[in-house]
């Protein structure tokens, strides 16, 4: 569907030096890059409201929004198609296919607005949502990459999000060159994000065959059985925090890109998920930190957001709050979001990124999303 685009309002006061994001996820999921027609109508509709980057779905289940030839070898795809999002689009995208890349038509479409465009690596580490089958494509090529909970089974979080060996230095190796790849292609991108998945695994990870042999050479013990172990714990947050560190390093190597990071509150993604965004801020590898304060109502929002500010310390500069605007069948409350916006100007933060674009095709919660941003 294309969004309507909103006739333009200032409203004095709000910072529009600040980052109000959006996020845009697989195309599954939104029609936005289904069309040229909707790539520039919904570009236009978003900066009418106020919008002024774009955080893109780059890589999700087992596909790429871009052609991606790592991810076809480091695959048991035969065709470049099976793994390019896009690719079922081509036949509705116009008549002539002829220079078919709805993504370079939104970079392209952005950048004449002066929006940002952000390439989200939404999968990151996680392999599947249900149990990675032994025919997914990456593990089929890849069976060492497999991961390995205490109890023997796949590491999982909530029985749900399954993932992939992030430990592991080959597999860490192939996100890797599919971001670097992602920026030779398009060098004028403004940035990358990584969001709850990478770096990320489940915290009853670690007890694979790989991961346990590399942890015996460097402590000359084995993992213990309870995996909340503290010095378990800091091991494994030390290697992922290690891949941060070698992220930026890809990143910067290749221009002045955005590093940006869309975690859950800390120390909840610690203690779940083994992600320690403070030491990534620590390390000066985070250029923009869009903490999922996902709540659907004020008052959780406002606890979620006063501890999120108490754990980025004297960094607050960084912080771009996520609002959920839409899950599932589930919408905000056009109200609610009002209010969220209000205490996020009051805690001092100029910014905040929307989960998802699609939220915002109800006209009461877009005529908000304008009033806090433009």
């Amino acid at each position: 569907m294309i969004l309507v685009a909103f006739a333009a309002a200032g409203c004095a006061g709000n910072d529009r030096t600040a980052v109000h994001g959006v996020w845009i996820p697989d195309p599954s999921f939104t029609d936005m890059m289904h069309t040229r027609e909707a790539v520039t109508a919904d570009v236009k509709a978003l900066h009418d409201m106020g919008i002024n980057t774009l955080f893109v779905c780059a890589y999700a289940r087992t596909a790429t929004i871009f052609p991606s030839e790592v991810y076809l070898k480091n695959s048991t795809f035969d065709n470049i198609d099976d793994c390019y999002m896009l690719a079922p689009y081509r036949n509705g995208y116009s008549a002539d296919s002829t220079g078919f890349d709805p993504l370079r038509d939104l970079i392209d479409e952005a950048h004449k607005r002066d929006m940002k465009v952000i390439l989200w690596f939404e999968y990151g580490f996680m392999g599947s949502h249900g149990e990675t089958p032994a025919d997914h494509p990456l593990l089929a090529a890849h069976p060492e990459w497999q991961s390995r909970a205490s109890d023997g089974g796949q590491a999982n979080y909530n029985g749900s999000d399954y993932y992939l060996n992030g430990y592991h230095e080959d597999f860490q190796n192939f996100m890797l060159d599919l971001i670097d790849e992602a920026l030779v292609r398009y060098p004028d991108i403004d940035g990358v994000q990584c969001d709850d998945r990478m770096p990320a695994m489940p915290r009853n990870s670690g007890y694979d065959d790989y991961t346990s042999a590399l942890y015996l050479e460097e402590t000359g013990a084995v993992p213990p059985a309870d995996f909340n172990d503290a010095g378990w714990v800091r091991w494994r947050l030390d290697r992922l925090n290690a891949f941060a560190r070698r992220l930026e390093a890809v990143v910067r190597n290749r221009g002045d890109y955005m590093l940006c990071f869309s975690p859950n509150p800390y120390p909840w993604c610690a203690e779940n998920l083994m992600q320690e965004y403070p030491a990534w801020i620590a390390d000066g590898v985070v250029d923009l930190l869009s903490v999922q304060c996902y709540r659907f109502d004020a008052d959780s929002y406002a606890s979620t957001l006063n501890g999120v500010i108490e754990s980025v310390g004297d960094r607050q500069d960084l912080l771009n709050p996520g609002i959920i605007l839409k899950v599932g069948d589930r919408t905000i409350a056009p109200d609610v979001l009002d209010r969220q916006l209000e205490i996020t100007r009051e805690a001092g933060i100029g910014g905040q990124s929307f989960f998802y674009n699609e939220g915002l095709l109800d006209p009461k919660t877009a005529e908000v999303v304008k009033r806090h941003c433009r």
